[in-house]
């Protein structure tokens, strides 16, 4: 039961629900700029809104306890929520229009509001839901930085290539490029020369997150900005806005790494 809880926050759907609130109360939508001033629709649409959104925790709780709507994918249940929430909710709205506005709706537009209502509630979970997505999202990622960090500190290999650098430019490495006997080795804190075969730092770096673009270089996926593996001239651009050639022979491996 606290995981399906966990899978919606009061606090972020109280946070969007009241920019609705003021917006709404700003521009004055279905009319009510012209019947009310400000302060009045203010009040008018945070009972709307607010009042709403009562229902739908009240939804929320009820359907925890049905295993249809429970297990569905949490699009599809957001949608069936307020699929049910929108008939309470055109009652709330119908009642409110007339004691604030005194107006009647006749039986032939209750349709009418009940749909208004349903799309309104599904603009708002829109937000909530794609607002779920950006998180879920950043936690992966976040996760995903945290396992490469793991991999990077650990492995005897990486750590032997590290090891060579100065301590002053750092260890999170943007590119390297043979130079003779030499390696031109670029992080996000500087350069510096080191002196080793380039095979032999692209053994030791098999597990880094990067890859060889070309006989002569390698680069940190991190670093990638962007890429051009079409036409005669075939490039990798790096954040710090340097292009490195990728050749032939590894256009498919950068390819398959940038999608």
């Amino acid at each position: 039961m606290n995981s399906y809880f966990k899978q919606y926050s009061w606090q972020r759907d109280a946070l969007i629900s009241g920019g609705v609130v003021l917006a709404f109360a700003f521009f004055g939508p279905f009319g009510t700029y012209g019947d009310m001033g400000f302060a009045m629709r203010l009040f008018f649409w945070t009972i709307a809104i607010f009042g709403c959104g009562a229902i739908f925790w009240a939804v929320v709780f009820l359907s925890s306890r049905v295993t249809i709507i429970k297990n569905s994918k949490p699009f599809i249940r957001h949608v069936t929520i307020i699929f049910i929430t929108s008939f309470p909710s055109a009652f709330l709205i119908y009642f409110i229009n007339l004691i604030f506005r005194n107006i009647v709706f006749p039986p032939e537009r209750w349709a009418w509001l009940w749909f208004t209502v349903f799309v309104i509630g599904m603009i708002i979970t829109g937000l909530i839901f794609f607002s779920n997505l950006g998180k879920s999202l950043s936690k992966k990622e976040k996760h995903k930085k945290e396992v490469l960090k793991i991999q990077i500190t650990t492995d005897s290999d990486i750590l032997q290539f590290l090891a060579r650098l100065p301590k002053a430019i750092g260890t999170d490495l943007v590119s390297l490029s043979m130079h003779d006997h030499y390696i031109d080795v670029t992080t996000r804190q500087g350069g510096a020369m080191v002196y080793l075969k380039f095979s032999k730092a692209m053994k030791e770096l098999k597990n880094y997150p990067g890859l060889q673009i070309h006989r002569s270089h390698w680069v940190s996926l991190s670093a990638i900005k962007n890429a051009k593996l079409t036409g005669r001239d075939k490039l990798v651009e790096l954040f710090d806005e340097r292009n490195l050639p990728v050749s032939d022979k590894y256009k498919n491996d950068v390819q398959k790494a940038l999608n």
